[in-house]
């Protein structure tokens, strides 16, 4: 099988690569009455009006759709044009679109809800109706990931000055499974072992400390630490506690406050939009149908499993967060661990589940506590999707990042560096300088790098040079820098990148003085972190691409050679040093095959 077999088995985006699931999705998504969360501006601002635009999908005739508008908060609500709570605001047809994937026509509506003073958050539904018909109505929804009915949605945005902190900008992240990474022995886990407890603890993390300071990082993500009955702790049992395989709160408050001694920040995985089956809320909603918690989930005959899950797995039951008392229950859980333990900020799970509603109370009740934390979400969908949680969320993963670097480490060199570099550039373009796109060569729900590579080091260092020279807040996943593996691909085996981490001995000392001289360059040059993408040369046939960045009074050259060959090329006037700091005698620099050489002005 082919390396470019295997990489496109390999969990990126999931069914949404495959023609066959992109097709579906685009149908879903381009059906019905959807708004798509299409505000402009992206973030609004106090005195700003903000235009919203809905899309109405063929085979659905409509003369007249209303925006139902709460401006304190509430919940907005209305019919058929008249407004319960609220204001209504009608819209007007705008323009008729072509729709390919359905090979019929569509309709834009477009209204204007008017320009709200600081502080204000703007909360809304939309009705589409026929005036003639009075037993007809349609709201707008957005369709679901899983496939699974979408209700009516509600939505919102709030108009507010937070920024996204520079710290995170310019972080250096390490990602740890909190039970792999210490002190969990240094060898790869039988299959059956996979889903056990290994031992790993916040107090064996806080002991590592000194080597993830040595190694360079500045900020750390842990899997989720809360109370769970599975080692990974993707389902949470209690939103304010932490597992005790783990440790205490006495623990992570030591741990915060050791990492934040040396300079290093400490990011939370959390968690909002499932639980485990033994959230005590969810066993009382289970066991009572009359239960006020009942409405925290989704019931239904419709179901699979008789109420909605996290993809149909029954152990991790969906929340309701548009429910009031459900989301006052995770927004209170999220400004505990911030105000209590002074954590820097959350990476949010499946942020894609709930609503861009409950995004942004989430945001404002996080940045009441703190306004430096940093709230970036795992969304697994495509760069449109992840722009529409401009002003929701501070960023969003960036998996296009690792799709396009491991579709280029996956073809033969010279590989297509071209098709590489249009992408990030208008990556770059796309998305608002203030939005962070956190990028990663792999994680814990991937197969490794190395072993999609057949433990060809050469082109792990490529990756991470590229991750390092060109990523928007790059992610390094614990063991990589040493040379952790895995034994299989993933398959049956769907945890097998997250082995225990190797010490001592077991160690790839060279390849972890690799990681911490780039490393160590990416933290010493600003235009790593903001400086647009320049090309100064391109070659597709040789694999070549000569990349300057800028920011303020610092540049930087990121030379690229993904061909088999060494390569020369000349450099614009200037002087110019190595990464490791030496001054470049000659205006010509050999490019090594297969490899990125980074460079600085002097």
């Amino acid at each position: 099988m082919s390396n470019d077999s295997i990489l496109m088995q390999d969990f990126i985006f999931g069914h949404l690569e495959a023609d066959a699931g992109l097709l579906e999705s685009e149908r879903r998504r381009l059906s019905g009455l959807r708004h798509g969360h299409a505000i402009s501006p992206l973030r609004p601002r106090a005195g700003q009006p903000v235009r919203i635009s809905v899309q109405v999908g063929p085979g659905i005739v409509l003369d007249a759709i209303t925006a139902y508008v709460t401006l304190d908060g509430t919940e907005p609500r209305g019919q058929r044009g008249q407004a319960i709570n609220g204001i209504a605001i009608p819209l007007q047809p705008s323009e008729t679109t072509w729709i390919p994937v359905h090979w019929d026509y569509g309709e834009i509506w477009q209204a204007e809800i008017p320009a709200q003073p600081l502080g204000t958050q703007v909360r809304y539904r939309i009705e589409g109706w026929r005036q003639r018909e009075p037993g007809f109505s349609i709201w707008s929804s957005e369709a679901n990931m899983d496939g699974t009915p979408a209700l009516p949605a509600v939505y919102g945005y709030s108009v507010d000055d937070y920024t996204t902190p520079a710290w995170a900008h310019e972080a250096v992240i390490y990602q740890i499974v909190v039970d792999r990474f210490a002190p969990a022995p240094p060898h790869y886990l039988r299959p059956s072992r996979l889903s056990l407890y290994s031992g790993g603890t916040l107090q064996g993390i806080r002991q590592k400390l000194g080597y993830i300071q040595d190694l360079g990082v500045n900020a750390v993500w842990l899997t989720p630490i809360f109370a769970s009955p599975t080692y990974h702790g993707y389902d949470t049992s209690d939103y304010f506690e932490i597992n005790p395989h783990f440790g205490s709160k006495e623990g992570l408050r030591k741990l915060v406050n050791d990492a934040h001694a040396r300079g290093i920040r400490i990011i939370l995985d959390f968690v909002a939009n499932h639980t485990s089956v033994q959230f005590a809320p969810f066993r009382e909603a289970l066991r009572d149908a009359s239960s006020p918690y009942r409405h925290w989930y989704s019931f239904s005959d419709a179901y699979k499993h008789g109420y909605r899950c996290f993809f149909d797995v029954a152990s991790m039951p969906q929340l309701n967060l548009d429910h009031p008392a459900a989301r006052a229950y995770v927004l209170d859980a999220a400004q505990y661990w911030l105000r209590e333990f002074n954590i820097d900020g959350y990476r949010l799970d499946y942020a894609a589940g709930p609503s861009h509603d409950f995004w942004t109370a989430f945001r404002l009740a996080c940045k009441e506590v703190n306004p430096d934390c940093w709230l970036v979400g795992e969304v697994t969908l495509g760069s449109a999707d992840l722009r529409s949680y401009v002003g929701r969320l501070d960023g969003c993963l960036d998996f296009g990042f690792t799709r396009q670097m491991r579709l280029l480490l996956s073809k033969p060199a010279p590989a297509d560096i071209e098709s590489f570099a249009s992408s990030l550039i208008r990556s770059h373009h796309f998305f608002p300088p203030d939005f962070t796109r956190p990028s990663f060569v792999e994680n814990h729900d991937m197969n490794r790098l190395l072993a999609v590579l057949h433990g060809d080091r050469e082109s792990l260092k490529l990756a991470i040079g590229l991750l390092l020279a060109l990523g928007s807040t790059p992610i390094l996943y614990y063991g990589t820098e040493v040379g952790l593996s895995q034994p299989r691909l993933k398959g049956p085996h769907r945890e097998e990148s997250r082995h225990p981490m190797l010490w001592g001995d077991q160690q790839d000392a060279e390849l972890l003085a690799y990681f911490r001289r780039l490393i160590r360059w990416r933290r010493q040059h600003p235009a790593a972190a903001y400086g647009d993408l320049q090309t100064l040369r391109l070659h597709n046939k040789a694999g070549v691409w000569l990349v300057q960045r800028r920011y303020a009074d610092d540049t930087v050259l990121v030379l690229i050679n993904v061909g088999a060959d060494s390569r020369t090329v000349t450099l614009p006037p200037g002087d110019w040093a190595r990464d490791d700091g030496s001054l470049l005698s000659a205006d010509d620099v050999v490019l090594p095959p297969r490899s990125v050489t980074l460079l600085a002005s002097a």
